[in-house]
Formats: C-alpha cells, sequence, structure tokens
C-alpha cells in the first residue's frame, strides 16, 4: 500500500469476482466506496446508497437506492431514486466470507436501527397510508434488514 494515501480511501478489502459472468476486481475502501469496473468505473457509497444486502449461495446481492436512469459513479445530479440490485460471485468460499464479514462490520458500524415502531394513521393520505407503506416503504426496510411492529393510531396491528 502507498505511504501518502490517505487512511479513509485506503483499500479494506479487494478480490476477483464475477460480475454478470465476466472476472473483474472489486475493492470497499476505508471510506465506504465500493468500486468496480464494468462498462466504465462502477461506485456505490455504503453509507448513503447501499441499504443492505443479503448471500445467496455463493453470490452476494447489495441492496442499493441509485438514481434513475444514468450509471452510478459515486455523484449524483439530483434524480429520480430507485431501488436496484448489484449482485458479485466471490471465487471461493473463503473470500464469500470475508467480503460477508467486511460488508457486514461496515454496515454495523453505521449505527442503522435494526427494529423499529411504526405508527400510522390510516385515513392519512386520502385513506392511502397503508398501501404507500406496503408498496413504498415497506421494500426499502426488507432489503436493510429492519424489523419493525406497524400500529395504526387506534393502537390495532395494520395489515397489507
Amino acid at each position: 500500500m502507498e505511504q501518502d494515501q490517505p487512511e479513509s480511501q485506503s483499500v479494506i478489502q479487494s478480490d476477483r469476482v464475477k460480475i454478470n459472468g465476466t472476472v473483474l476486481p472489486l475493492e470497499v475502501t476505508g471510506d465506504g466506496k465500493l468500486r468496480w469496473m464494468d462498462e466504465g468505473q462502477r461506485c456505490l457509497t455504503l453509507e448513503k446508497e447501499v441499504l443492505g444486502f443479503s448471500v445467496d449461495g455463493s453470490r452476494i446481492k447489495i441492496k442499493a437506492v441509485v438514481e434513475k436512469g444514468g450509471g452510478i459513479c459515486c455523484v449524483g445530479n439530483g434524480g429520480h431514486l430507485v431501488r436496484k440490485s448489484f449482485v458479485f460471485e466471490p471465487l471461493s468460499e473463503d473470500s464469500l466470507r470475508l467480503w460477508c464479514q467486511k460488508l457486514r462490520d461496515y454496515m454495523d458500524s453505521l449505527g442503522r436501527p435494526k427494529r423499529l415502531f411504526i405508527f400510522m394513521n390510516p385515513f392519512g393520505g386520502k385513506k392511502s397510508a397503508p398501501k404507500i407503506f406496503f408498496e413504498d416503504v415497506k421494500p426499502f426496510l426488507e432489503d436493510a434488514d429492519v424489523q419493525f411492529t406497524l400500529l395504526g393510531l387506534d393502537s390495532h396491528p395494520i395489515e397489507p
């Protein structure tokens, strides 16, 4: 590692992984950037864009919120945000374990809540609050692996 490189930009994990069937280098830096080259430089900011991740067999699925339309490259232009998943496959079991550990450690260091208690006025928003919650909000909470209890203002649980 170079001596003049700031600690915040130092690489904390780097490996070759399979992305869309192609083996490419992937790295995560001390300042929370996940970078790879795939049709140009790609970058996700773990703190601001990544909701969470899941493991399916040998694949890691990064669940993120990115700007609709253009590619991602760490700089936005204020566009509409959409949920998007990025899948990569480490080339060995040891690499998979290490990636999961590094990603989990970084995500846990952000201090995000693991559980929420949500009050909802089911008659709010022209009585569309439950629909908005279940169609728009709940998927974000699930991607971020946040457990929640949803309670209506009349103290009754709200079902989809």
